[in-house]
């Protein structure tokens, strides 16, 4: 059987100029398929002609089954991409996995634009679609796949949900599998790591606990830094860890740092997502940090208001966050913060505090979201039941940057004025341009860093920021 597993093109405008980032998920389901020849494709690399492109990988690898990845955002983009490959490609069956098919399965059952998929796999993919594969090659029988979700002649059926893969069985992702490559960050070449999956932590916004529950599950350290061997040998010379939480236990990432010292993966450049709390817990995190050779990291702050720290079930602080910001810096590791406005008690004061932190805190760059009621999260749900989300499903706007919100003092059109009107001030504030070293390596990114400010000073009053520039 021939399998091809497609990842969806679309992007923050914001990120697709300065990254091309794989998708870590088709690969590792292409890794640990059996008796199958999976072939992968991330359309982030093809964003100006996706259906050339998907059309190509139809005729040259004629798959039996076809795999679509997709996050919400992406979710329209996915029904479109499946109605080409029926088109193109009849007799192939689709399966649709990934975060929005976990958490939204049963509103994709029922839309009528996604008629063409066959199958939804909720959760973890490695062993419903190991189970899916077999079932197809011996006729058809899907009762007793944990996970799947499959088409019947009265609709969809949904399975009873699966358990969570052990990952000491789980193979090391497959980059041999991809059809394209040239995947950078600011130009160099970059791929995707996972250390660990899940996060016990309960963050009101979040889609982990959708996908993973409360489970939090570590890969050995040897398998990941034989992970990150295998990408330095495929081309990568910098690595992204994707992990949902990678200092939930400090000591375990101390000796990560450690390991790619001992052999001898220094050189290659790290950056990572982490969490505040983490490096109070070991302070000595980023100089084991620096010396492994990372090079930056995103932090996680959220908010800068205590009532919405306790809203979003997050525990920093505004003490505690400096702290961690200052600690990172003295080593040399450059900070991106990621703030969220729209919050139900945000007004117009509480907006303008939370754009003038990264100049407060000295974030090198900074990320600020609005918040966004994505499917199966309680922020959706205590929204919804107040009336706040000005848009519930024109999914291809919940890229986190474009509001689908108000708050219980502030309209919709009020918030976009906010951040239309604070970014601009955030970004084009002398300090801030002089701290954000991440754009300064070359004039080509600052070249960058200006056409990006002029997108936001263009799109941000007309809630249309950063869309994705893909075209099918």
């Amino acid at each position: 059987m021939r399998i091809l597993l497609l990842s969806m093109p679309d992007v923050a405008s914001s990120f697709d100029r300065v990254m091309r980032i794989p998708n870590l998920a088709i690969v590792s389901l292409a890794a640990n398929v059996r008796d199958a020849e999976v072939s992968t494709l991330d359309l982030v690399l093809h964003s100006r002609n996706v259906g050339q492109a998907v059309e190509d990988a139809l005729r040259k690898i004629e798959p039996d089954l076809v795999g679509l990845s997709a996050m919400t955002f992406q979710y329209p983009t996915a029904r479109k991409v499946a109605k080409l490959v029926r088109k193109t490609l009849p007799r192939a069956k689709i399966v649709l996995g990934g975060y929005h098919a976990t958490l939204a399965y049963l509103e994709i059952a029922g839309d009528p634009d996604a008629a063409g998929i066959d199958f939804i796999i909720r959760g973890e993919g490695e062993t419903p679609l190991n189970m899916l594969i077999a079932a197809l090659g011996k006729g058809g029988d899907f009762a007793a796949i944990p996970g799947l979700s499959h088409r019947s002649q009265e609709g969809f059926v949904h399975n009873p949900s699966g358990g969570l893969n052990s990952l000491d069985e789980v193979d090391i992702p497959d980059r041999s599998s991809r059809l394209s490559g040239g995947f950078h960050y600011f130009g160099k070449p970059f791929d995707v790591v996972e250390t660990s999956r899940g996060c016990p932590r309960n963050c009101r916004f979040c889609c982990i606990r959708g996908m993973y529950g409360g489970s939090y599950r570590e890969y050995p350290i040897e398998r990941v830094v034989e992970d990150i061997r295998r990408a330095g040998e495929a081309g990568a010379r910098g690595i992204f860890f994707s992990d949902d939480n990678i200092n939930l236990r400090p000591e375990r990432f101390r000796e990560l740092c450690r390991a790619i010292v001992d052999r001898r993966l220094a050189d290659m450049e790290f950056i990572s997502q982490a969490d505040v709390a983490g490096f109070l817990e070991l302070p000595d995190l980023p100089s084991e940090m620096r010396r492994a050779g990372f090079s930056g990291v995103f932090l996680g702050i959220e908010s800068v208001n205590r009532d919405t720290w306790r809203f979003l079930r997050k525990s920093n602080s505004w003490e505690s966050t400096r702290k961690v910001v200052d600690a990172l810096h003295a080593k040399g590791i450059a900070v991106a913060g990621g703030l969220i406005v729209g919050n139900p008690d945000d007004d117009a004061d509480s907006v303008r505090a939370s754009f003038r932190a990264p100049i407060s805190l000295g974030l090198d760059h900074a990320i600020m979201w609005c918040l966004t009621p994505y499917p199966g999260t309680e922020v959706r749900e205590d929204l919804m039941a107040e009336g706040l989300v000005a848009n519930p499903d024109r999914y291809d706007r919940y890229n986190g940057f474009i509001c689908n919100v108000s708050t219980r003092k502030l309209t919709n059109r009020q918030i976009v004025r906010l951040i239309a009107a604070e970014g601009l001030k955030l970004y084009l504030h002398p300090s801030f341009i002089k701290q954000a070293s991440i754009w300064r390596h070359s004039l080509p990114n600052m070249l960058t860093f200006c056409r990006t400010t002029l997108e936001y000073a263009t799109k941000a009053p007309r809630n249309r920021l950063f869309e994705s520039r893909h075209r099918m």
